[in-house]
C-alpha cells in the first residue's frame, strides 16, 4: 500500500509532560498553538501527530489533512467513519447508525483507508467534520 500523502501539516507546542507518540491524534492544548493527549474520546481533534515527540514544550508536526497513519481503538474497517476513540489519541469506528436516546455530537476525524484491529496502525483519510445524530 502506498504511503501517506501529505496536503497540510502544521506544528504544535506539545503541553505533555511526557511529550506525545507518533500517528496519535491530538486535541487542542489551553492555549493558542498548543496541543496534547485527549482526556476523553470523541473529543474535537486537531489531527494527528507524524512523529514522536518526547520533551514537553517542544514542536511536533500534526497532520491536519490528507491521509496519514492512526492507531486503532477497537475494530475499525475500510470506509469507517472515525472519531477519538481513547486518551491515547487512537481512533474507533464513530457509531452513526445507532440512534441515541438523546441527540449526539461526533466528531468525526476522517474515513478509515485501511483496516485494522485494536492496537494496530492503519491509513486515515483525515477529513474533519462534525456529525449530530438525532432522536428518533
Amino acid at each position: 500500500m502506498a504511503g501517506a500523502t501529505y496536503v497540510l501539516d502544521k506544528t504544535y507546542k506539545v503541553t505533555e509532560a511526557a511529550g506525545v507518540g507518533k500517528y496519535r491524534a491530538v486535541v487542542p492544548g489551553t492555549n493558542d498553538g498548543e496541543c496534547k493527549l485527549p482526556t476523553a474520546a470523541n473529543q474535537i481533534s486537531f489531527g494527528i501527530t507524524q512523529e514522536a515527540q518526547a520533551k514537553q514544550n517542544e514542536n511536533v508536526t500534526v497532520r491536519k489533512y490528507g491521509i496519514s497513519r492512526a492507531y486503532a481503538k477497537n475494530a475499525v474497517t475500510k470506509g469507517d467513519y472515525v472519531e477519538l476513540g481513547d486518551t491515547a489519541g487512537a481512533l474507533r469506528k464513530s457509531d452513526l447508525t445507532t440512534v441515541p436516546g438523546a441527540a449526539t455530537l461526533h466528531h468525526v476525524l476522517g474515513i478509515a483507508e485501511t483496516s485494522a484491529a485494536d492496537g494496530e496502525i492503519f491509513f486515515v483519510f483525515l477529513s474533519p467534520g462534525p456529525v449530530v445524530m438525532p432522536v428518533s
